[in-house]
This record gives C-alpha cells, structure tokens and sequence, in this order.
C-alpha cells in the first residue's frame, strides 16, 4: 500500500512544479501580461445625412365617382326608380365604353326617408324617400375623362363625386425616388466631409423614413362649379389631370478618413 501512494503522489508534484515555473518564469524575467478585453469597440469616424429624392409624373389611372339618385313617396318606387335608372348607366358602361367588369364597383347603395320639419308644431315628416347608387369607375382613358361624365350624366348618374388621378407604377416611381435620394444624400456627405478635411469612405447604414405619392383629387366642389360653368357655355366637361408628386426621405450614415 505505502508503494502505490508514493507513485500516485508524483504526477501531482510535477504539475506543482510546472505551473509554478511557468508563472515563476514570467515574474523573474520582468515581463508584464495584459488582459486582452474583446469588448472593446473602435470608434469609427462617420457622417449622417439626410437625402430626399422627388419626381414628378403624369397620371395613368383616374377613379371617377358617380352616382345615381332617386326620390319617390315610397321607398319601395325609389329603389325601382333608380334600378331603371342605373341600367342605362350600365348601358353606357358596359356596351358604349366596353369596361372591364372589375373597373365598375360599387361603393354605397342605400334606402333611407326624408324628413321635412314643421316650425309650428316642432315635428318631423317624412314626405318621401331617397335611393342612392354610387359606383367608383377605373379608366385609364385620361384624355376622355370629360366625355365619359357627359355620358354618364345622359344615361341617368345625377351625382358626381369626384375624380381621382393616380399611377400605377407607384412601386417602379418609388425606386427612381430613391436613386436620387441616395445621391442627394451622397452629395451632402462629400460636402461636409471635404469641409472637415476628410473623405466619404463607405456605407455604414440607411435608413428610408418615408415615401409620398398623394393623388390628385378633382373634388366634388370642383365638378359642380366645372358643370355650371360648361352648362352655359355649352361644352364638354373638361378634367385637367396635373402632375403626382412622388417623393421620398432617407438617413444615410456614412463612414470617413
């Protein structure tokens, strides 16, 4: 037994001794060990600036909304009313213009009393009711806006509500606006870099902010003064469809030397 124990113990004398020379070796020669700390960050030297980028393009689509009004004693003939009325809206729509059916939809139709009110005795009447049809039409016919709201006015739609001019290339726009946004931004960092003696090195991070592409709307205020102007002068409706204004905002964060 006393021979196994003097043999166990060995190994563990000579690790002793060579850790101890390791760390006795470095503490005789004067040499100093340092901690290397892996978190440590190097600030880098960076610029931030803002681009923005801004087209303007020509309308390729219009929503044009119109409806179609019936009054009558009962709301049973108001609604047969205006379905006689809106078949011939359809009728123009359909026959004379060759619309696609997914560019005529529906957006309201409704049945509901109206009311005439008795100062004398402080109480409301209803002396008859109204149904109203209104359809939103897409057409990418832009030229022949005017043309279509006379024809839609003659087939029995008393009611326009609107136009709306828009794009629908809103996403390839969208992209040509943020080519000059980022040479804008570009730009901006060269200028400031080269006033602080540095040059613009590489792209650290963009950021888009926003992106803008509001249609044109040719309200319904808009329509009734364009109708009682064309009415006396007895013309076609005339729509102008202006410019859409496509912009757009990014932070670019660039790196400098």
């Amino acid at each position: 037994m006393m021979w196994n124990r003097k043999w166990v113990l060995v190994p563990v004398l000579a690790l002793a001794v060579g850790v101890g020379t390791v760390f006795g070796a470095a503490g005789h020669n004067g040499n100093e060990v340092y901690a290397v700390d892996n978190s440590a960050i190097v600030q880098k030297s960076t610029i931030t600036v803002a681009g923005s980028g801004k087209l303007q393009v020509t309308p390729d689509v219009a929503y044009v909304n119109v409806a179609v009004e019936s009054r009558a004693t009962t709301a049973k003939d108001a609604q047969a009313q205006n379905a006689n009325q809106f078949a011939g809206l359809k009728k123009v729509l359909f026959t004379t213009y060759k619309m696609a059916e997914k560019d005529v939809k529906t957006t309201g139709f409704y049945v509901q009393p109206e009311y005439t009110y008795d100062q004398k005795t402080g109480e409301s009447k209803v002396k008859g009711y109204v149904a109203t049809h209104s359809v939103q039409i897409t057409t990418r016919n832009l030229d022949g806006i005017g043309q279509l709201l006379d024809a839609l006015s003659a087939s029995g739609a008393n009611r326009v509500d609107g136009v709306q001019f828009d794009t629908e290339k809103q996403d390839q726009y969208e992209l040509q606006a943020l080519d000059k946004a980022m040479a804008n931004a570009r730009a901006k960092a060269d200028t400031l870099a080269k006033a602080a003696g540095k040059q613009v090195k590489e792209v650290i991070s963009i950021t888009q902010n926003s992106v803008n592409s509001g249609p044109i709307y040719f309200g319904q205020g808009n329509m009734a003064a364009a109708d009682s102007a064309m009415s006396s002068a007895k013309a076609p409706t005339s729509v102008e469809t202006g410019v859409i204004n496509v912009t757009t905002d990014i932070t670019v964060v660039y790196e400098m030397q």
